[in-house]
């Protein structure tokens, strides 16, 4: 009679196989949402990183592990004691003296896979090893994802919504995982990393944290780190007493704006009230409201509305980060609802970008907005406006890249922005004294991993790495292995003018000297590709 251990969903269910025939558990998209440890039979323990996803995963009673992969799976099992691992697939890191272990993902050949884990010692301080298919390590832990972090709403200390906008940083980092929790449960599984992702924070207001961790694509895995921030509920209508003598402060409850009247502004006692509200008629096409809310104010005394003060009336507004994400913070004043021309009116205002805060001085009331004028942003795609008549060769046909450093990047062609981006829908159309605001960097270069290029005079086919650096393919068979047998209809040739754009790095002597996946998910954009 054999004993099997069958694990699901992090717990340990005690199995029988009778007669020795072997157990065939499938477990549809087993996710460990923490670290898991097993211990084997033979005393040994194990440890499952958070994250993983499997079908299955079954420790048979030889010590042995048997993990069936389906599509978009990715698993990592380390021995802190650094036994041997032996396995015919999967990426073997041994750190020498501090640990082993094995990472298998849905792109290694086949469905199930035993995974053996000796007593011996892989390595230790001064020898490298890890055996097993894969290759092992050499006496090095894993490249760990560094300068990480993550941030929400860019730091802004509050939100009344909670789907907001983080933005991630790391270096070195391929997958990435998400979670409201610390011990990232309901995370899921591991996902490419990129710089900026909507997210949805717990129910409920308070204070809401988001934590994030990172891991190369040798394995290593980051420490967690987080931001925090105060979900709030949106602000609704207020109104305050304000008196002739003494005058009288009404605020809103989220401070996004604060209506103080001084002694005299008025006769008598009367109300004040302050009514946000985000249905309004949008302002100029390039412009933009702040925050995405308007208010409307006004003042009673009696029965009777009051239309003007005998004092001035300062109004302060105070507004988040995300609030002015893509706008010019030196364009943005107080604007004033005209219903005769049916139009916003700029009345200026003092602007404390530095404190986000914007007050100016009235003497009507009305509705007022805070409005900014937008700019094109690090990322975004910009051209020239173009004339009705333009020719395909006009100066306004080309498409720039904005990068993190100020300055923009040229694509050559068209066919090295397909590789980026699938059509033109994201292109901002800005004014030529914007653009020259915008010195030119350089050409941006084929994404890693998408097309195999070559130029007319020189017979060898190359894959691009990331930071446009090109890596021979010395054989079609490789080509084939990594690409596919159609490669040679993703050979693309690269203008020799443009071909100096690149830099021709180590060759691809097999097919496991190139992974066109993992150099395609780490450089999601341009800026990370080129390392600005």
């Amino acid at each position: 009679m054999r004993k099997t251990f069958v694990i699901i969903a992090g717990l340990v269910i005690f199995s029988l196989a009778l007669f020795g025939l072997p157990l065939s558990v499938i477990a549809a998209n087993v996710t460990f949402s923490a670290e898991t440890t097993l211990t084997l039979p033979n005393g040994m323990s194990l440890v499952i990183l958070s994250g993983a996803t499997v079908d299955s995963l079954v420790v048979n009673d030889n010590s042995t592990v048997t993990v069936t992969v389906g599509a978009d799976t990715d698993i990592t099992i380390r021995s802190n004691s650094v036994q041997t691992i032996t396995a015919s697939v999967g990426t073997i890191v041994c750190s020498a003296g501090n640990y082993n272990q094995i990472r298998i993902t849905s792109s290694d050949p086949n469905s199930s896979h035993n995974i053996g884990f000796s007593t011996a010692t892989a390595c230790s301080p001064d020898q490298g090893g890890g055996g097993g298919g894969g290759g092992g390590g050499g006496g090095t832990p894993p490249a760990v994802p560094t300068g990480t972090s993550v941030k929400i709403n860019s730091n802004d200390a509050q939100t009344e919504s909670a789907n907001i906008t983080l933005t991630l940083a790391a270096t070195n980092a391929s997958t990435m995982l998400v979670s409201n929790y610390s011990n990232f449960s309901g995370a899921g599984s591991w996902e490419s990393y990129t710089t900026s992702k909507s997210w949805t924070l717990l129910s409920g207001t308070g204070t809401k944290t988001v934590y994030a961790k990172f891991r190369s694509s040798a394995g290593g895995e980051s420490a967690v780190v987080s931001d925090t921030i105060e979900l709030v509920a949106p602000a609704q209508a207020t109104s305050g007493e304000v008196t002739s003598g003494a005058g009288g402060t009404v605020s809103l409850s989220n401070g996004e704006l604060s209506v103080a009247v001084p002694a005299g502004a008025v006769s008598g006692s009367g109300t004040l009230s302050i009514a946000p509200s985000g249905s309004y008629t949008a302002p100029g096409a390039n412009q933009q409201v702040i925050g995405g809310q308007v208010y409307g104010l006004t003042m009673t005394v009696g029965s009777s509305a009051v239309t003007s003060f005998s004092e001035f009336i300062t109004l302060t507004f105070t507004y988040n980060n995300s609030d002015v994400s893509g706008i010019d913070e030196s364009t943005i004043g107080v604007y004033k609802w005209n219903a005769a021309s049916s139009s916003w009116l700029n009345l200026g205002g003092s602007v404390d970008a530095a404190n986000n805060k914007v007050t100016i001085n009235v003497a009507s009331f009305s509705q007022f907005a805070l409005i900014g004028e937008k700019k094109a942003g690090s990322g975004e795609l910009v051209s020239l406006v173009c004339a009705a008549n333009a020719d395909v060769n006009d100066p306004c046909k080309a498409v720039y890249y904005l990068g993190n450093d100020g300055k923009r990047y040229v694509f050559p062609n068209e066919k090295t922005y397909k590789t980026w981006y699938s059509d033109f829908s994201t292109v901002k159309d800005i004014g030529s004294t914007e653009l020259a605001s915008y010195q030119i960097g350089a050409n941006v270069t084929y994404r890693p991993g998408v097309k195999l290029v070559k130029i007319t005079t020189d017979p060898k086919v190359y894959a691009v790495d990331k930071k446009g650096i090109l890596r021979w393919v010395k054989t079609a068979a490789i080509a084939e292995e990594i690409y596919g047998a159609s490669w040679t209809t993703m050979v693309e040739d690269v203008p020799d003018p443009f071909f100096i754009n690149y830099t021709v790095g180590s060759d691809i002597a097999a097919a496991s000297d190139f992974d066109k996946e993992a150099a395609k998910t780490g450089s999601p954009d341009i800026n990370i590709d080129k390392g600005l």
